[in-house]
């Protein structure tokens, strides 16, 4: 594979879990996955030129896609971000594009990239095919995406009233679809498309892990949620930082190293290299 870092076994990069624990100390949660995700970025190689769908406002990118100098355009169908995004100097070009109708021309990316993202487009299958047409012949589309092992396993924690505690959760996490690989492998087949390379990451116990401090972080007091407390308010300002970093390392070490690339049949989240053909 030319297109991946081969190894026999994948570990992460110490490095992302120190920046995004520096930069994000507010919300352990999201330094948990996005510490994990910019170390399988990491191991990606990429062919430019390159399209990102679903950049945000860009905070993350200079991390989470560090090994890549430049990304040549990036997309979000939110254009309130988009000024920021640029402002990060990781992109050439940003445009807000609805990923399910792209205004591109067809063929016209060798690398398209998407981190997270496809789980909150409602038509995520469109999305798909629209990939696939602005993907050059043997172009790779590089993605990250929740698995249908999530929704299962936080049915099996919830003991009461599980459905509607997943609902509640799909509802603020803005996660619309799970799909499993072998559905994934049906929806790029349709598409001229094939799956190259997959890894499942977030076993079991991370993943539950994770949701847990999610719900705890994304609680709302006073239509505040913790997370906003602790980052950005006047109550931040008790909180000694350095010791808070300091604990949450401890604790989220362990689950940043287990919650990595894996040889399992089962993961929360999925790693997908999809090849047009």
């Amino acid at each position: 594979m030319n297109f991946i870092k081969e190894s026999k076994k994948y570990k992460p990069k110490d490095i992302y879990f120190k920046l995004f624990i520096n930069k994000f100390w507010f919300i352990p949660s999201d330094v948990l996955q996005r510490s994990i995700e910019a170390s399988i970025w990491d191991l990606c190689k990429f062919k430019h030129p390159i399209l990102d769908i679903g950049i945000g406002n860009g905070a993350i990118t200079p991390i989470i896609f560090k090994n890549i100098k430049k990304i040549d355009v990036g997309i979000d169908i939110e254009p309130s971000g988009l000024d920021n995004a640029i402002k990060t100097g990781k992109y050439k070009k940003v445009l807000c594009e609805d990923a399910a109708k792209m205004g591109l021309k067809s063929s016209l990316f060798n690398t398209v990239i998407s981190n997270s993202t496809f789980e909150h487009i409602e038509k995520d299958l469109v999305a798909v095919s629209e990939v696939s047409r602005v993907l050059k012949k043997n172009g790779l589309f590089f993605f990250t995406v929740p698995s249908n092992f999530l929704p299962k396993w936080v049915l099996e924690l919830e003991e009461n009233n599980p459905i509607q505690k997943l609902n509640k959760f799909n509802k603020r996490a803005n996660h619309l679809h799970y799909r499993s690989i072998s559905e994934w492998n049906k929806v790029f087949n349709d598409d001229g498309m094939k799956i190259e390379f997959y890894k499942f990451y977030y076993p079991k116990n991370v993943a539950m892990f994770w949701y847990k401090m999610f719900k705890f972080f994304t609680y709302k007091l006073n239509n505040k949620e913790i997370w906003s407390y602790i980052g950005y308010s006047k109550v931040s300002k008790l909180i000694p930082k350095n010791i808070f970093k300091y604990f949450e390392e401890k604790i989220l070490w362990k689950s940043f190293r287990k919650g990595f690339l894996s040889d399992s049949n089962e993961g929360a989240m999925l790693f997908m290299v999809v090849k047009k053909l």
